[in-house]
Parts: structure tokens; C-alpha cells; sequence
């Protein structure tokens, strides 16, 4: 009983493993789909989305026609979140060469403000694709309640960041870890930590948003 439970497991290990790497290949795959800049962000948002099924219990879903209709569905809008996620990068570009041509006083103030608001922006990013997957909301709501979430449940946020952390040690150290794993498994620490943070505090934000058909999404 207990070689079954052991086979069992390496073969649920395994099936996981084999998931995870389909889902890298795809993400590349659609990318290129997408004349790779308009492909980046709707390929990103099918890896969160069959993440979030997974992790629903959905187990048994066909992943590469759930993969095409969540990048279909999702193409533009999440090419306008791109798009602002651009602008905001821009933004902290040129606000960064600012500060380097500055002296004194006036380059400690602006480093003081703009690290912070960087790290901000750093937690939104975090939380950008899972609440954009799991909620129907306008388009820039998925920037307020990514903050939200980052905020609203620390601990869920910090276990986000430690296991990226290892993750991404883990695929530097191990060669060729990256080409097979290197989408697919930090997506699947995020959306991870991300389904605890809406757990624990979706009775605070409930009404303001509806959540994804879950099959579609």
C-alpha cells in the first residue's frame, strides 16, 4: 500500500512537472504568435489562467484550446495593461535619469521618493495577472486591487516573494532549468499566493467587482 502511495505520488509528481513544462513551451509558442510584442502579455495571461483552474481542482482540462481561448478573449485588454505597465516604466526611466544628473539635497529627496514608489509598483506587478484572471473589473481597477491585495494580506505577499526567491536561485544554479520551467513555475508561485490573499480578504472588497466565468477563464 505504502509502494502504491509512493508510485502514485512520483507519478503526480511527474504529471506536474510534464503540465508545467507544456505550459513554458506555450507561452513561447504564443508569444511569437503575437508578432512577440502584442504576444507577451495576452501569452502571460493564458499561463495565468490555466494556473488558475489547476488550482480550482480543474485538472482535466484540455490546456491548449483553454490556452488559445484565454489568449483570444484576452488580447487586447491585457495589451492596454501592458501598455500602461509601459507607460509607468517610462515613467520611472526618465525619473531615474533625473536623479542622476542631480546634486546634493535635491538627488536625496527624489531617491527618497522614488525608491518607495518603485517597490510599490514592484507588489502591483506581483499581483497584476492573477486578479486580472480571477475578476472582471475596468481596466484600471485591476491596478487598484492588485495594491490592495499586495497590502491587504502581507503574509501572502511575503510568501509570494520568498518563493520566487528560490525559484529563480533554483533556475540560475540548475542549467537549462530555465528554457523548460522558466514561465510556468513562478507563475504558479504567484497565482499560489495570490488565491491566499483573495481568500483572506475577499469579504473587503466584495461587490466592487464580479468574479471570471470560470468556464472561460
Amino acid at each position: 500500500m505504502e509502494m502504491n502511495g509512493f508510485i502514485g505520488g512520483l507519478y503526480k509528481l511527474g504529471d506536474w512537472i510534464i503540465r508545467l513544462v507544456y505550459i513554458n513551451i506555450l507561452w513561447s509558442l504564443f508569444i511569437l504568435a503575437g508578432a512577440i510584442v502584442l504576444g507577451i502579455m495576452p501569452s502571460t495571461a493564458a499561463v495565468f489562467s490555466i494556473m488558475r483552474k489547476w488550482m480550482k481542482g480543474e485538472e482535466d482540462i484540455p490546456i491548449f484550446k483553454t490556452y488559445l481561448e484565454a489568449f483570444k478573449q484576452e488580447f487586447a485588454k491585457s495589451n492596454l495593461i501592458g501598455l500602461l505597465l509601459g507607460i509607468l516604466l517610462l515613467i520611472f526611466y526618465i525619473d531615474y535619469k533625473v536623479i542622476v544628473i542631480s546634486e546634493g539635497t535635491s538627488f536625496q529627496i527624489l531617491a527618497l521618493i522614488l525608491i518607495p514608489v518603485l517597490l510599490l509598483f514592484c507588489f502591483m506587478c506581483l499581483y497584476i495577472f492573477p486578479v486580472f484572471v480571477s475578476y472582471n473589473m475596468k481596466l484600471l481597477q485591476y491596478f487598484k486591487y492588485s495594491f490592495l491585495f499586495a497590502f491587504a494580506s502581507p503574509l501572502s505577499t511575503l510568501m509570494m516573494i520568498i518563493g520566487l526567491f528560490f525559484t529563480t536561485i533554483l533556475e540560475i544554479m540548475v542549467p537549462g532549468l530555465i528554457v523548460f520551467f522558466g514561465i510556468s513555475a513562478p507563475a504558479f508561485v504567484i497565482m499560489a499566493s495570490a488565491n491566499r490573499a483573495f481568500g483572506k480578504v475577499k469579504h473587503k472588497v466584495k461587490g466592487d467587482f464580479e468574479l471570471q466565468d470560470s468556464s472561460i477563464l
